[in-house]
């Protein structure tokens, strides 16, 4: 009896353990729960146990990606097809990294290659629908995203990056109403209307056209005008653009604009150049940098500083400092808040006579209600503190169509 006891004893010790394939399953656990750098550290152990470890390779390669290391996740996926050139899996993250990258033309490499080995997979397609959108050869990418969708159309990622990009490249239409009230006797109320159509000419070119009508001081003024929004690269844009006047009084007569954005990681540079004439012969310009950064999917921050310039006949130039800081965050999937302060000249999109000159305080905010992918609703109010005690509240509504 003591010696079947010891026997089977023996065995149980010889057995292989059992703890890689739990460990595997640990760390899947946790990859799949979000906690990232946990199981990253769980399959770097796997695959210093065993380099010949391709999954535990893998996945260190896609947690990287996740953690916000795309270059950490190229290294990986490249050291895998050095040994494994056709292995899809790698190709595929390979390409999605070297997108998030900007480097197109080698991820265009690595996913030609895995469309030759399996163009029938949804996300073959769908990686090279995301290649395209990101390089912003929108018609082709959409293209590659229908088709995976086609393959497998119970995909909701897939299905989701699509629906995006619809909405991105959509022709839009802005409908505008402001309201303006001033805490001084016997000066009438504002009213302004915007209207303006965003549509796009080609991939990388979208024609603006706009038209306004504005109620202030008992008169009724009208512009109109249009514009060009060039997509120079990923990261570059250029928007340029020209508004008329109407034989105006408060409206600017010519009113031109350019602004200039680069984008890289989370921050977008951009410059302003903002020049308008009245009818009483001021002449303003204003000009200087902006700052956005996106902390994350859900907050952003705006920072601008512009300098601005007053002309007018018989009164020497006005120089006056902008400031202007914007914060925005998700409260919901469907509702973002923001909020902002003016240091200066704001609302440059409504650009009147009687707001140049001087430098006043605004305190404003936002909330933007994304009613369907197609339509959303903003609703504002806009408290400015002006020279000599003239406080003014704004209201404001836009509605914006996406087709």
């Amino acid at each position: 009896m003591i010696c079947i006891s010891t026997a089977i004893l023996g065995l149980v010790l010889l057995a292989p353990p059992q703890q890689v394939p739990d460990q595997r399953a640990e760390a899947e656990r946790l990859a799949n729960s979000g906690s990232y750098e946990a199981a990253l550290k769980q399959f770097q152990a796997l695959a210093a146990a065993n380099p010949d470890d391709i999954p535990a390779r893998l996945w260190i390669a896609r947690l990287h990606g996740r953690l916000g290391h795309p270059e950490h996740a190229v290294e990986v996926y490249r050291s895998i097809l050095a040994t494994q050139p056709d292995n899809l899996d790698a190709l595929i993250g390979l390409g999605n990294s070297l997108v998030t990258l900007d480097q197109f033309r080698e991820a265009g490499d690595a996913l030609t290659r895995a469309e030759k080995l399996a163009g029938d997979r949804a996300e073959v397609l769908a990686a090279q629908g995301r290649l395209h959108a990101a390089a912003n050869h929108t018609t082709l990418a959409l293209a590659y995203y229908d088709r995976a969708i086609t393959l497998d159309p119970s995909n909701n990622d897939i299905r989701t990056q699509a629906d995006a990009l619809r909405v991105r490249r959509a022709h839009r239409l802005e409908l505008d109403y402001d309201f303006q009230h001033f805490d001084v006797v016997d000066v009438e109320d504002t009213h302004a209307g915007t209207v303006i159509l965003n549509a796009r000419l080609a991939d990388s070119v979208r024609l603006v056209l706009e038209g306004q009508v504005d109620r202030l001081f008992g008169t009724d003024d009208q512009r109109a005008g249009g514009g060009l929004e060039f997509a120079l690269s990923r990261n570059a844009h250029l928007n340029v653009g020209f508004l008329g006047g109407f034989d105006p009084v408060y409206l600017p007569e010519s009113d031109f604009y350019t602004q200039f954005g680069y984008t890289h990681d989370k921050a977008t540079w951009g410059l302003l150049f903002r020049r308008a004439a009245f009818e009483d012969d001021t002449d303003f310009w204003i000009a200087g940098p902006e700052l956005t950064v996106r902390f994350s999917n859900a907050f952003d921050t705006f920072i601008a500083y512009y300098r601005g310039n007053t002309t007018s006949l018989g009164i020497e130039d006005i120089e006056t400092d902008n400031v202007v800081i914007r914060l925005s965050g998700a409260v919901t999937r469907n509702f973002r808040l923001g909020a902002g302060y003016t240091h200066g000249i704001d609302r440059l999109d409504w650009l009147t006579l009687d707001r140049v000159g001087f430098e006043s305080d605004t305190f404003a905010l936002r909330g933007n209600f994304t009613l369907t992918p197609s339509v959303s609703l903003e609703l504002g109010y806009d408290f400015q503190q002006r020279p000599a005690d003239v406080n003014v509240s704004r209201a404001r509504a836009g509605l914006t169509f996406g087709f």
